[in-house]
């Protein structure tokens, strides 16, 4: 069988993107909540108008949106990568549900809020459309695939305890992914809420830093 050798200068560059996407994934979305103008963990009508009352703020933050998105692959990736070397198959199931939170399974309510607020629809009409699009879809029942994801990341948190990877980031990408809805089902506001995915950027990278450096060649 013939192997294709990868050269050190590439594998060093690869191992240092998926460290920085790893952290800037979490990161993102940690900054997204904590700078965010109006209250994120709201729900119904009252998070509506907190959204309309600063919107146009929300372009910038939808960027912000996408550059963590982007982010998410890689950061899957690399967390995997050394999650699989301490318990395979752990590794693997928990890489193949991590992954569904990089797949487009909803849209986005912000994205539906914003438009429905530019064309000139009142709070209760947008609330709604938020509430039929997010319970009413064919598809709606996939919003709960998230919980899934979150499931595929504690998992890469056990297998990583047995890796190279640090012990105190290993337990924080099991805690992490509990903290995460707290923050909404507690409607504990946007410091939770962004603090949780600043505990998730620390663990990502923490595990992604265990990732084997190019070899040095004499």
């Amino acid at each position: 069988m013939t192997t294709v050798e990868t050269h050190p200068a590439t594998a060093g560059f690869t191992r240092y993107a998926m460290i920085v996407c790893a952290v800037a994934a979490p990161l993102a979305l940690a900054l997204s909540l904590l700078l965010a103008p109006n209250d994120t963990t709201a729900e119904g009508e009252a998070y509506i108008r907190s959204f309309i009352a600063d919107v146009d703020a929300y372009p910038l933050w939808s960027w912000v949106s996408v550059l963590s998105f982007a982010a998410v692959i890689p950061m899957i990736l690399g967390v995997s990568k050394v999650a699989r070397s301490g318990r395979p198959v752990l590794g693997l199931v928990g890489m193949i549900l991590a992954f569904i939170l990089a797949l487009p399974v909803g849209l986005n309510t912000d994205d539906v809020i914003y438009a429905a607020h530019k064309i000139g629809l009142d709070v209760p009409t947008i609330d709604r459309l938020v509430t039929e699009m997010n319970e009413g879809l064919p598809t709606s029942a996939l919003g709960f695939s998230f919980f899934a994801s979150l499931l595929g990341f504690v998992l890469l948190g056990i297998a990583a305890l047995r890796s190279a990877a640090p012990k105190w980031a290993a337990i924080a990408m099991i805690v992490a992914p509990f903290l995460v809805p707290v923050a909404w089902i507690a409607q504990l506001g946007n410091l939770a809420a962004g603090t949780a995915w600043l505990v998730f950027a620390a663990a990502a990278g923490g595990i992604t830093l265990a990732l084997p450096a190019a070899p040095h060649r004499a």
